[in-house]
């Protein structure tokens, strides 16, 4: 039997990882996409080039080209059908340097970011190996490998959301559950920076376990629910699938940098896939009204809530019947 010399084109069996490169000067960027591309082509691999001067890599129009250029691509993909999102991760692979954090703060919380410390050493005209295609590619394959910290810190985040339960703190809105000290948002810093480890379930937060008497509008007679209770006294309840309404509206991809980092929010949690539409049902544990609780919602602002409950997504956007303006 004659056999094939046409390639065949391996086709992916669900929504892709993708990984996004940064830092790299342009005479080794392509070709270090290229080459991961090659090695993984059940992946998706972007990247914007940084500066060829060692030192600050990540000027602001440079990591809002990278946001329109994962934003735009996984809005897309949505788009385009696919009943979860697409990529289905989403990991950070970037050179340190001393303006890391105008790169890593900008996709608060939606990545899971890899630093390519080895990059940063420098050879013996002293330019840095970032500069290096073959040091590249060495730090690159790393990087992704399967026992690598990266892969192992995101199937350990993957795992958590998939739970997608009451008890679950990296599901909560990080601006919107109050602590003692504020909200969550330190915290989730933590987790981003390596200070606080992948399995820590904040459990000095959390969960209370709460009855029918407790709250009778929200959980069933002879049913126990373990939600997270914030500081205010308000339980935030996962919603059930069946109140999910729907993905988050299309953006298209000439539209505003942060309505793309709004939908990326609503749609990844530290890299890991949220189903469209997840949300948390946030009312009080005593089964009273709001009374006036304020929510930081990423579109309205400042609200003082009214009536029973809100819906408050991971982006921490506010949906609510009634509220009133904070001044």
């Amino acid at each position: 039997m004659k056999v094939s010399k046409r390639r065949r084109v391996v086709q992916p069996r669900g929504p892709q990882p993708m990984y996004l490169i940064a830092g790299l000067p342009k005479s080794v960027h392509k070709s270090a996409i290229d080459g991961l591309q090659a090695r993984l082509p059940e992946t998706i691999v972007r990247g914007i080039p940084s500066s060829s001067k060692d030192g600050a890599l990540y000027s602001p129009a440079m990591v809002n080209l990278l946001v329109r250029s994962v934003g735009a691509f996984a809005i897309r993909r949505r788009g385009n059908g696919n009943a979860q999102p697409t990529p289905a991760t989403i990991t950070l692979l970037f050179v340190p340097a001393p303006d890391q954090e105008v790169l890593l703060s900008r996709f608060d919380f939606v990545l899971m970011s890899a630093p390519l410390a080895t990059l940063v050493a420098r050879d013996e005209k002293y330019v840095q190996l970032r500069h290096d295609p073959a040091a590249v590619a060495e730090a690159l394959i790393a990087a992704v490998a399967a026992a690598g910290e990266a892969r192992m810190n995101l199937n350990q985040v993957v795992r958590r959301l998939g739970y997608r339960s009451d008890n679950e703190a990296l599901l909560l809105p990080p601006r919107n559950f109050m602590t003692q000290n504020g909200n969550l948002v330190p915290l989730f810093l933590d987790f981003r920076r390596g200070d606080r480890p992948w399995d820590d379930r904040l459990e000095d937060l959390g969960p209370v376990p709460l009855t029918h008497e407790d709250v009778p509008l929200r959980v069933k007679p002879q049913q126990t629910r373990r939600p997270f209770v914030d500081s205010r006294g308000v339980a935030f309840f996962i919603a059930h699938p069946n109140a999910y309404d729907g993905p988050p509206r299309e953006v298209e991809e000439e539209n505003d940098i942060e309505e793309l980092l709004a939908t990326l929010r609503a749609l990844y949690r530290f890299g890991g896939a949220l189903e469209p539409g997840m949300h948390h049902d946030a009312q009080r544990a005593d089964g009273s009204e709001l009374g006036g609780a304020a929510f930081e919602c990423s579109e309205k602002g400042r609200i003082h809530g009214k009536g029973g409950y809100a819906n408050i997504y991971p982006n921490d956007f506010v949906r609510i019947a009634s509220y009133d303006q904070a001044e």
